[in-house]
């Protein structure tokens, strides 16, 4: 196993009535943030669980630098830190006897680093963690992350219901978690596209519990957008990112630089037309197949 892969995901699956996430494979490295995007109901929640041990998958394995992880290892749940949607605290403690809390049950615990996380975050020590805002809670639960010297920090739509400013600030809080812990590995999961444009290094999409993208956002960031009217010109390829149909003209997002990049700049029937959002634009083009209307 690469010592830069933090954790692996092989063949994983988890089955519930109705819905059935996986067969996935993936591989999660140090260094990285992963923007996991994808609608209610894609099985985001469903594989940061899995990945966190807080749910059992129904096949395939997870594997770190020790081996196979069973379930219920207390030595990876010390290796983690699991920010929720709804944020899971004691809303009786104060953030000072959270963290004290927090500093007795992990064994990797900096206080010095806990005090000036604190410190910038502006985190006020004397009040309930009932009377803190959601992106508030986010930050606390951030603070304990990087106190105990986390190598995996998940976090489950920490932008969602949040005002704009206060979206903008848990951005910039993961931007320099990144910058300042270049071991750290950060699963971003959100459907707003925003947040993912600005924070990650690496795009996950998920439709339908299956894992339909995987590449590193510069991926693009360069990737070249055509529109057409001629449908079915182009031939499935390893070069082809995205394809939709939006009315009447087709769509393709295609590697940068690529051979078939290249023979489309030469076709007068595909005009290369940059979209105000790329990222919106993939994710569009990977939830239709080709011939889908919109």
């Amino acid at each position: 196993m690469n010592e830069d892969t933090v954790l692996e995901l092989v063949d994983i699956q988890r089955r519930f009535p109705g819905f059935e996430l996986g067969p996935l494979s993936l591989k999660l490295r140090r260094g990285r943030t992963y923007g996991l995007l994808g609608p209610n109901g894609a099985g985001k929640t469903t594989l940061l669980d899995l990945v966190a041990l807080q749910t059992r998958p129904t096949g395939g394995v997870l594997r770190t630098d020790g081996g196979l992880l069973s379930w219920g290892c207390r030595a990876w749940m010390a290796r983690i830190s699991y920010v929720r949607e709804v944020v899971a605290f004691y809303d009786e403690l104060t953030v000072a006897e959270t963290l004290r809390l927090a500093s007795r049950l992990y064994g990797r615990w900096d206080p010095t680093m806990a005090a000036r996380l604190v410190d910038t975050l502006e985190l006020p020590l004397d009040r309930r963690v009932r009377e803190l805002s959601k992106g508030t809670k986010v930050k606390l639960g951030i603070v304990s992350a990087l106190a105990h010297h986390a190598d995996l920090l998940l976090l489950d739509e920490p932008t969602a219901g949040l005002d704009p400013t206060a979206r903008a600030g848990v951005q910039a809080i993961v931007r320099d978690m990144a910058r300042d812990h270049p071991r750290l590995c950060v699963v971003f999961s959100s459907h707003i596209f925003e947040d993912l444009e600005e924070t990650a290094t690496d795009l996950l999409i998920l439709r339908n519990g299956r894992l339909v993208f995987e590449a590193p956002a510069d991926v693009l960031a360069t990737a070249t957008f055509y529109r057409t009217e001629t449908a079915g010109a182009v031939d499935p390829s390893s070069d082809v990112l995205a394809r939709w149909r939006d009315k009447d003209m087709e769509w393709l997002a295609v590697l940068g630089g690529s051979a078939l990049d290249a023979e489309l700049r030469q076709r007068p029937d595909h005009v290369e037309e940059r979209p105000s959002s790329p990222l919106a634009a993939l994710y569009h083009g990977t939830g239709h197949r080709k011939g889908d209307e919109r």
